[in-house]
């Protein structure tokens, strides 16, 4: 470097206070590929082939790279074939109809799909739309008049097809309040039951000659949760309340009785008496093994499939520079590599099937935290994986968080290096939690329910200089719950003191703080929807009452001054959660749906960066090789 440019570069320093900002024409995104390839599985069922004389085995997989696909394949050598449906990302109901057909019920469209084994050669179809309000269908049942009858949500319908005629119907709500119908089977005298929740429980038996629908779930046993109703191998139909009680349903009643009574829904059974006895997903195959009772020998088939690629449902940095993220259902944990550009399926470190909601990395380690349960891991990425529960375990699981935590939407290392999780709570409630793990003692040692009360902890970060946790809040609640609060909470944690010692409204009208991060003394927040914008000087003076229509707004904390001191509104489109960051630059940066935005924590000036042509679906990874997030099946970079 020549003295003469190296004085301007002095110069250029200079006038941007100390601080190394790379001009935002400079930068450029750039496609990292598709991570996960791995396609959900949402089960099988046993059907006959294009003869009807032989069974195979009708195979459903969902994938947002493309629409869902069935596989369909020869039990007996592993043959299988691939068909793409032409509308829908997924199906959770499938059964094969009185008509020997196969049937699917997709969610994002509550479509009903349907695929002929006698005439493979014409792919899946699409049926039609049973009702116009509800955007999954969740389970089928047979009834005796040879109708498919489904269970949906949003508005905790029944709907009905009718493979002789072709005809569709909506049967209207079979609960007022709740959002699901989750659960549906048929019963022998024609009643067709259906388990709904999941704020308030009930049963509801439907009767198809009068089109009327009663409650038959005693009050005792309506609680907050959902009711599950199945058809057992006996052909009655069986339920089981959150309670805890079973019952079998008789006509138009429950009866009431022992765990022991209740008789489970039919094997997947052969029409030669074998059983598929497990059924095992992998990355771009499936292992089913059958079982045959008369001999009690088994065997074994693998057949492959071709994805197009899992979401990109959360992106994080962690301790070695690497990039990670988590695909959702299926759950798979991925890496990036900046330095080779190359990344690699690692596999799942939960022992269940969901999505990472969080990561934070402490002490060379990388801790993840998991939808369902709020399932805490940790991996350590110098050695091979090796995911379990044991002792020596990498990924090991450590378990569920506690009490009020289903979707840790935030994580963040407290002062005393401890995580500090922040969850949704379970399914029909409200009031998420705040748990914090230690790890020198390997358990969680506080949880904290309703810590805002009737709100989810959807936001954390840590402001150094007062050594604060500080927190914002969701009116949102598990899936299915009605939000009794309105406005959104900002609070302040005390780990000395474990104890709350801040608790504001910060942002009139707003729902959900979205992000949090800590800069230059302060704490910058973004909030969802806020109706109005308030601040008050030193003095207590009222230097802004500003109304503004549903945008999402800066809000800018001052822990030394104990107030709010600047508020603004974020004119980039919405915020993507968690997605708000101090770079190594001095600047704020943070994502929308098309938008990288930085804040400069001096002056409160916040700019747009850069936009994506396509979306942004989720975040964050903000280090010195680019800014990190999802759009779609793609990891994307922005390269500074």
């Amino acid at each position: 470097m020549t003295a003469k440019v190296a004085l301007v570069v002095v110069l250029l320093i200079l006038s941007l206070g100390g601080a190394l900002v790379a001009p935002a024409a400079a930068g450029k995104f750039e496609d990292l590929g598709i991570p996960i390839r791995k396609a959900g599985t949402m089960g099988f069922i046993v059907g006959p082939d294009k003869t009807g004389t032989q069974d195979l085995l009708y195979c459903n997989f969902n994938q947002d790279g493309g629409t869902l696909f069935l596989v369909v394949v020869d039990p007996d050598t592993g043959e299988a074939h691939q068909y793409n449906a032409p509308e829908g990302p997924g199906a959770w109901a499938e059964v094969l109809g009185p008509d020997n057909k196969i049937y699917l019920g997709t969610w994002d469209g509550g479509l009903i799909l349907r695929f002929d084994p006698g005439q493979p050669e014409k792919g899946i179809e699409v049926v039609g739309k049973p009702s116009e309000t509800e955007t999954y269908i969740w389970q089928y049942a047979i009834g005796k008049d040879g109708k498919l009858y489904g269970c949906t949500y949003g508005n905790a319908k029944l709907i009905s097809y009718d493979p002789k005629t072709g005809e569709m119907a909506d049967l209207g709500r079979m609960d007022e309040t709740q959002m699901y119908t989750r659960s549906v089977a048929a019963g022998p005298s024609g009643k067709i039951y259906a388990g709904v929740g999941t704020q308030r429980a009930n049963v509801v038996a439907y009767d198809p000659a009068t089109g009327e629908h009663k409650s038959i779930l005693p009050d005792e046993h309506r609680l907050n949760g959902g009711a599950s109703v199945w058809q057992g191998e006996d052909g009655n139909v069986y339920a089981v309340a959150p309670t805890g009680q079973y019952f079998r349903a008789q006509d138009d009643h429950l009866v009431p009785i022992a765990a022991s009574e209740a008789v489970s829904a039919p094997p997947k059974r052969l029409r030669d008496g074998r059983i598929v006895s497990s059924y095992q997903p992998g990355n771009g195959n499936a292992t089913f093994t059958l079982l045959d009772p008369k001999t009690n020998q088994t065997t074994r088939h693998t057949f492959t499939y071709q994805g197009a690629g899992s979401g990109v449902f959360v992106v994080g940095e962690g301790p070695d520079g690497q990039i990670y993220g988590s695909s959702a259902m299926p759950l798979e944990m991925f890496e990036y590599d900046p330095q080779a550009g190359s990344h690699k399926d690692l596999g799942n470190p939960t022992p269940v099937d969901g999505e990472i909601y969080s990561f934070a990395t402490l002490d060379g380690l990388l801790y993840l935290c998991a939808y369902p349960g709020s399932w805490l891991s940790v991996y350590d990425p110098t050695k091979p994986w090796n995911y379990g529960t044991e002792a020596g375990s990498n990924p090991l699981g450590i378990g569920n968080v506690g009490d009020g935590h289903l979707r840790p939407r935030a994580m963040v290392v407290g002062p005393d290096k401890r995580l500090y999780i922040g969850s949704l709570p379970p399914y029909g409630q409200l009031g998420g939690a705040l748990g914090i793990y230690d790890p020198a003692q390997g358990k969680v040692v506080e949880n904290y329910r309703n810590l805002i009360r009737h709100q989810s902890i959807f936001s954390l970060c840590v402001e150094p200089k007062s050594g604060l946790v500080f927190g914002g809040s969701s009116v949102a609640g598990g899936g299915g719950a009605t939000p009794s609060e309105r406005e959104a909470h900002f609070f302040a944690w005390d780990p000395a003191k474990k104890a709350k010692v801040l608790d504001i409204i910060p942002l009139r009208g707003c729902g959900t703080i979205a992000a949090l991060a800590a800069a230059e003394g302060k704490v910058f927040g973004i909030g969802h929807d806020a109706r109005r914008l308030v601040v008050h000087d030193e003095h207590g003076k009222l230097v802004m009452n500003q109304k503004v229509d549903g945008e999402n707004a800066l809000f800018v904390y001052d822990p030394a001054a104990k107030r709010i001191v600047h508020e603004a509104v974020v004119p980039f489109g919405s915020i993507r959660d968690i997605s708000l960051g101090l770079h190594s630059n001095g600047l704020l940066y943070g994502l929308t749906q098309h938008t990288i935005f930085s804040v400069d924590p001096r002056t409160y000036e916040t700019k747009a960066v850069a936009e994506f042509p396509d979306t942004i679906d989720c975040g964050f990874a903000l280090t010195d090789t680019g800014l990190y997030f999802g759009s779609g099946v793609h990891l994307v970079r922005y390269r500074w």
